[in-house]
């Protein structure tokens, strides 16, 4: 079904973003509505969202009525609490699994031990830009890319995501264990800068396939002493 609002943002210091509000940003305007301010539960009541994206830093944000009431619209309702550290996190593991009847796709800004919930043990996923930002550090040193773009940034979240198991995902684990980074920042680096780079011509000598991953593993930094 399409919807009249698919985003919208909200600030727990001066509530839903709307169009009226002085001092709107450029950058936020496409997506403040046109409509009466109301509070949160409203917010999600009126927009119906497929996720909740926490970056308050306030703890307890994501209420258990917001998070029953996103349960009821959402047969998978997407619960990200980023907040760091996990004491300012919008909502912890355990409340968003047990307040979702165990459906939630959680992911938190800091580490959640793992939950039990009738039976499932669920491995929370902790979604921190130390998964793309040293990959795109990486690929920019490697294949002196002239420019940073938004296309590398979404190569390197293709790459991401492509690296994620059924089998994590069954537990909860929307993000590969942070132990098991390195591999993709390695694909990460090739595909999101030396490729992109290279295909929108901010590198003056590309590197070929069999050059490029080389030439990655060389300069990543092998922290053993």
């Amino acid at each position: 079904m399409k919807r009249r609002y698919p985003d919208c943002g909200w600030s727990t210091a001066n509530g839903l973003v709307t169009a009226d509000r002085e001092s709107l940003d450029d950058w936020l305007a496409p997506f403040a509505p046109e409509c009466d301010a109301v509070d949160f539960i409203e917010a999600i009541e009126t927009f119906k969202p497929d996720a909740l994206i926490g970056a308050t830093g306030v703890p307890g944000t994501f209420t258990e009525e917001a998070v029953r009431l996103m349960a009821r619209l959402n047969e998978r309702p997407l619960i990200f609490a980023l907040s760091n550290p996990t004491a300012h996190a919008e909502c912890t593991a355990e409340q968003a699994y047990v307040w979702s009847e165990g459906r939630a796709v959680f992911a938190s800004g800091s580490s959640f031990s793992p939950v039990e919930f009738e039976g499932t043990t669920f491995h929370p996923g902790q979604a921190n830009n130390a998964y793309i930002f040293p990959g795109i550090g990486l690929g920019v040193s490697v294949s002196g890319a002239a420019r940073v773009t938004e296309s590398m940034f979404l190569a390197a979240s293709d790459a991401l995501a492509s690296s994620v198991t059924e089998k994590s995902i069954k537990i909860g684990a929307v993000f590969r264990p942070l132990s098991q980074i390195r591999p993709v920042r390695k694909v990460g680096a090739r595909k999101a800068v030396c490729e992109v780079a290279a295909k929108e011509g901010f590198v003056e000598q590309p590197l070929d396939d069999a050059t490029v991953a080389g030439a990655i593993a060389d300069a990543m930094y092998e922290p053993r002493y």
